[in-house]
């Protein structure tokens, strides 16, 4: 179910992205909420950036660059929606590899 995302608000997909991570990535017992480190909390290991990776091209239509397979693009829910939500614009992904 491939949604266009620039239909989506920045929170719209905090909330897909959360809701992913919850159901797919965390034990049942854990918990995060959008600004939460991802990464140095060991929540995503390189698998779950992958499997997350194909979640956004698969369900919201964004195509990663290798160029943005990057800590800074992965490092919260927050951080991650916003780079998925810019991606999302004409040149967006192009913008975001520049930035750093």
């Amino acid at each position: 179910m491939t949604e266009d995302s620039s239909e989506l608000s920045v929170q719209d997909i905090e909330s897909r992205v959360l809701e992913f991570i919850h159901r797919e990535l965390l034990s049942s017992t854990a918990t995060i909420d959008r600004e939460d480190d991802l990464l140095s909390g060991e929540v995503l290991d390189s698998i779950g950036v992958l499997r997350l990776a194909t979640f956004i091209e698969e369900e919201l239509g964004i195509q990663i660059p290798p160029t943005s397979f990057v800590v800074e693009n992965f490092q919260s829910v927050k951080v991650i929606a916003g780079f998925v939500h810019q991606s999302s614009k004409p040149g967006g992904s192009e913008s975001m590899d520049s930035q750093g």
